[in-house]
């Protein structure tokens, strides 16, 4: 096999293993039997940073392929719970994880792949943070799922309010919106 293919298979194998990380906060805070995989969560992501950055404006091809690679390190890493490791600790394994994925990949996307995790990471531009508000959303949504597939009401509203509290949205945002019709709907 040729050395740039088996690369580039390293790199769709950190992808695939994705699907075997199961999201850690429903499992263990909320009791889920069979919770989604952080490739389920990934998925939903993008598809909510497609619309929300074509609704606002933003660059969408960016922010897909920053909804792609936020958690990408988790594949070696596995899924942490807020809390569960300091943030310092968790960011240098996520660093130390990226840059042997990312290695696989050519130059020139490693590169670009890169400089975008950073600005995910740095949450600076408008486009970070969308990125970092659509992850606490999907959270939320999928909090609300398995409160509809019957589990407990209880320990999933603590984790709609931790997502909640980590929103940096503006009151008039997009998100604010789908947040108010949210809270709407579940009063009726």
């Amino acid at each position: 096999m040729k050395p740039h293919i088996a690369k580039l298979l390293s790199f769709f194998n950190f992808v695939l293993g994705l699907k075997q990380i199961q999201r850690s906060g429903w499992k263990f805070k909320a009791s889920v039997d069979s919770p989604e995989s952080v490739a389920d969560h990934s998925f939903s992501l993008c598809a909510m940073a497609m619309v929300f950055s074509d609704l606002t404006g933003l660059n969408t091809e960016r922010a897909l392929k920053m909804a792609v690679l936020h958690d990408l390190g988790e594949s070696i890493i596995g899924d942490f719970m807020p809390g569960q490791i300091s943030r310092p600790i968790k960011k240098d394994l996520e660093q130390k994880a990226m840059i042997s994925i990312l290695k696989n990949l050519p130059k020139s996307l490693h590169d670009e792949y890169c400089q975008i995790w950073k600005e995910y990471l740095g949450q600076r531009t408008h486009l970070s943070k969308l990125i970092h508000n659509l992850d606490k959303l999907e959270m939320i949504l999928q909090a609300r799922r398995y409160m509809n597939d019957g589990y407990s009401k209880v320990k999933l509203r603590e984790l709609i309010d931790s997502a909640n509290t980590e929103l940096s949205i503006e009151r008039r945002d997009l998100i604010s919106e789908v947040l108010q019709g949210l809270n709407a709907a579940s009063i009726h």
